[in-house]
């Protein structure tokens, strides 16, 4: 059996090296371009989705909030798989990660691509791809005329798409805005590598109301 896995999964890293060229190729398509993100948004936007994203190898599983998956491991989810289910595919994801995109494209690169291609779900049965896409869909403005506040609306949505829009559910994406922006202020701090909801910075704000 642990023979197997390995053949399987080899050969799952094999034929993913060979469509990253085509990959990166598609991953640099887009409206937006890494000086489209202000120094200050790029570190909120790592904060909440990936904090460790210049330093790890496409792995992180210890930085408190982070989660289990980082910016590099959706990346993957994007370009490689089709679909995607727990499992199997998430050891196949994860070791995409670490051993062929993150050596093969820099991290601005990658950020790039993250601009471009992230899923902020659908609405009227459109998908809605990339953050230029959410700012006119969710927004009704250019990426380039967000606030700070609008902004971080975007990013909150990133953690459930479909559940956290400002259409939609709009309380919820403001809870989960009001919860960032208290971690960005250093006014609480995740509990742990999965507590990626920020219960502290919840409790902090239904103790401050």
């Amino acid at each position: 059996m642990a023979a197997a896995l390995l053949f399987y999964e080899g050969l799952a890293l094999y034929r993913a090296r060979q469509r990253t060229p085509d990959v990166i190729a598609t991953a640099a398509r887009g409206e937006l371009t890494l000086a489209d993100l202000s120094e200050r948004r790029r570190a909120m936007l790592l904060r909440v989705e990936d904090p460790a994203f210049y330093t790890h190898r496409g792995l992180d599983f210890s930085t408190p909030g982070q989660g289990m998956t980082n910016l590099t491991q959706s990346l993957v989810k994007i370009f490689y798989f089709d679909s995607f289910e727990p499992g199997f595919a998430k050891i196949e994801q994860s070791l995409i990660a670490r051993f062929v995109l993150d050596p093969a494209m820099s991290k601005d690169a990658q950020l790039a691509a993250f601009l471009n291609h992230a899923s902020f779900g659908h609405i009227r049965g459109r998908p809605v791809t990339g953050f230029a896409d959410a700012a006119r869909t969710y927004q009704g403005r250019s990426f380039a005329d967000l606030d700070d506040r609008q902004f971080l609306s975007l990013v909150a949505m990133l953690m459930a798409p479909n559940a956290l829009d400002p259409v939609r559910h709009k309380d919820a994406n403001a809870e989960r805005v009001r919860r960032i922006e208290a971690l960005l202020a250093g006014r609480c701090r995740p509990a742990g590598l999965r507590d990626v909801t920020y219960e502290a910075c919840g409790t902090w704000i239904r103790m401050g109301r």
